[in-house]
């Protein structure tokens, strides 16, 4: 339990991270850049957690919805500003989708049990960012251009997006028989924190690698 502290609150302040740098950056109300809508909505994630979840334990289950809408909106803007003004058509159907989904998601939705929920919001959204991340590096490798991708801030932001969506819907898929069971959720909740740890550390080296505006 120590460790699973340890990570908790270290993932919690690693949340606020990437919208502390980009005020350095004065970039923090530009919401021109495909990633700041999302890092907003990462920073309050992590304070309602925080204050909500752990300080005045309020239960969670209604915020995490309310999260899956905005979580789908600031992932498909990050997509629509990273590839305009080409898939327009396909990321509007996209959006249909996910929308229907979320819909469905309440039917399955119930207080202390939002499991199958965060399943059925997860699984469309994870196709998306797997989609949109391959995309990314096709047109990457298509380009005459040379690109130190170490110092492209794009690149951490749809590396973070992949890796972070590949191991947490499984995770999210199999969540409710691990929680109904009492099987491995401990290790359930483990490798969910540290899924969103690297999400977080790799949002912040993006924004670090930012220019200034």
């Amino acid at each position: 339990m120590i460790l699973y502290s340890i990570l908790l609150y270290t993932a919690l302040f690693t949340g606020i991270l990437p919208l502390l740098v980009l005020f350095p950056k004065k970039r923090a109300f530009i919401f021109n850049e495909p990633i700041v809508p999302f890092i907003w909505l990462t920073t309050i994630a992590s304070l309602y957690e925080l204050v909500g979840s752990i300080i005045l334990k309020i239960n969670v289950d209604y915020w995490f919805q309310i999260y899956s809408l905005l979580e789908l909106l600031t992932i498909l803007y990050f997509y629509f500003k990273l590839f305009q003004p080409r898939f327009k058509t396909a990321l509007l159907l996209v959006f249909t989708l996910l929308t229907v989904t979320y819909c469905i998601s309440f039917y399955y939705w119930a207080e202390y049990s939002s499991f199958i929920a965060k399943a059925i919001n997860k699984t469309p959204l994870t196709f998306l960012v797997l989609l949109g991340s391959f995309w990314w590096v096709r047109d990457l490798f298509r380009s005459d251009e040379i690109q130190n991708l170490w110092q492209n801030p794009t690149f951490y932001f749809v590396s973070a997006f992949y890796i972070y969506y590949l191991v947490t819907m499984p995770l999210f898929l199999m969540g409710s028989f691990i929680f109904n069971s009492n099987l491995y959720f401990y290790d359930f909740a483990i490798v969910n924190i540290m899924a969103t740890l690297i999400l977080r550390i790799l949002l912040t080296i993006g924004v670090w690698k930012m220019k200034p505006a």
